[in-house]
């Protein structure tokens, strides 16, 4: 039941980003009417988890991995309660950074803490209850937000937004486990010695990377799979406003809603596979990324409802399969260690995301919103090919070597 409800608090807070992320981006493109500020807010959350990403891995194996979460949980809850009488874009682009980077914090820990709870053999079975949750909670809060907001008012909504992560918090003070990493870890005094010691465990992470070079050529295709989500989070509001400007909120919250139905599907089919164990993981993962990113060009290419509709559940299936197998492989790597291994993670995919943010909207300025979806979803499925093809090279040549050495 400890276990069950760990997961749960997970989904709480997962609830409250998803209603903070849609409310923001939606007061903010309300006051401006522009697209790079849209893009800016967006931009601004991923910046704060890039900024964050250098340092949560390293606080993740070193300190308590449950009072990160606690304090994490609590700072987001008082930073969106302090939103509510200052709703200027500054400020939320501001608040924004200052989400992204609390909530990178919370999902390195919390990541990084599952095989000490559930145990090395139910990773991906646990992986596919987060991915179904989060799933769940992408329905509720992006669908809720835009219900709530139409008829409460968007204070109304950050208020909701705001005790959900408190009592996330609440939760988790009363859960206990056995955790592996100590927070009795003192800092190392002065920031040199501290510079000096984030450089050796990310020293650490390269090496350990460059031994498993599967590993480093799935974290290549995460980075530009995040460099291309860019494309299709800037462009479905857009796309939503195409379809009919008086009622955005409602088919900006209703295609991310399709969408994750078909993402808590996808949760109940990928534990029954057996057959996705070793290098099968890779392999589904490679595939699962070709057929998102074509499901995005598909629907994001489109102005009829169904047609959107049906490729947005589809797309959510394949992109519920990517994370959750690259989480679980991420996850198989040795609990010494895991928790940079999924800083530098999170580290490539705030990477990819801020620089998408950087580059969309320069596209969006020369291009019309499916020409820029195409050129970032299409430079993910050459790369993810392209891997694939030298992933297969590699596999044959070690199969060789074998050979030859017997």
């Amino acid at each position: 039941m400890k276990q069950r409800l760990f997961l749960y608090v997970k989904a709480l807070s997962d609830f409250g980003m998803f209603m903070d992320n849609i409310v923001l981006n939606v007061v903010v493109f309300a006051a401006t009417g522009s697209p790079t500020w849209l893009a800016a807010t967006m931009a601004a959350r991923t910046f704060g988890g890039v900024l964050a990403s250098l340092f949560s891995g390293v606080l993740a194996d070193r300190y308590s991995r449950r009072k990160i979460m606690i304090w994490s949980d609590i700072a987001r809850g008082v930073l969106i309660l302090m939103l509510i009488p200052f709703p200027e874009p500054v400020i939320i682009i501001v608040a924004s950074f200052l989400i992204g980077l609390i909530n990178s914090f919370f999902t390195v820990s919390f990541q990084s803490e599952i095989p000490q709870i559930f145990g090395e053999d139910k990773i991906l079975e646990t992986n596919s209850l987060i991915a179904r949750l989060t799933s769940i909670s992408l329905v509720g809060g992006f669908i809720g937000a835009g219900l709530i907001t139409d008829m409460l008012g968007y204070e109304a909504t950050l208020t909701i937004d705001a005790s959900t992560y408190l009592l996330s918090a609440a939760v988790l003070m009363k859960l206990k486990w056995k955790s592996s990493n100590s927070s009795s870890t003192k800092l190392l005094g002065g920031i040199k010695e501290k510079i000096r010691s984030i450089a050796f465990d990310l020293k650490e992470v390269y090496l350990y990377v460059k031994l498993a070079p599967l590993l480093l050529m799935l974290n290549i295709v995460f980075l530009v799979g995040a460099f291309a989500g860019s494309s299709h989070n800037l462009g479905i509001p857009l796309l939503a406003e195409s379809i009919d400007e008086t009622r955005q909120t409602f088919y900006y919250g209703f295609i991310w809603g399709v969408w994750g139905i078909g993402s808590v599907i996808a949760t109940y089919t990928l534990p029954k596979l057996k057959w996705l164990t070793n290098s099968r993981l890779y392999i589904a993962a490679f595939l699962s990324a070709i057929l998102m990113s074509t499901g995005f060009i598909i629907f994001l290419s489109n102005t009829n409802v169904w047609i959107i509709f049906l490729f947005a559940f589809f797309t959510g299936i394949f992109d519920a399969c990517f994370t959750t197998l690259h989480s679980t492989i991420l996850q198989k790597s040795d609990n010494h260690i895991r928790g940079r291994i999924f800083g530098v993670g999170m580290l490539l995919k705030s990477f990819g995301f801020a620089l998408g943010f950087i580059v969309a909207p320069v596209l969006l300025e020369h291009l019309a919103m499916p020409q820029m979806v195409w050129i970032l979803h299409g430079l993910l499925i050459v790369t993810t090919i392209t891997v694939c093809i030298i992933m297969n090279m590699y596999v044959v040549n070690k199969q060789k070597s074998v050979q030859e050495h017997f």
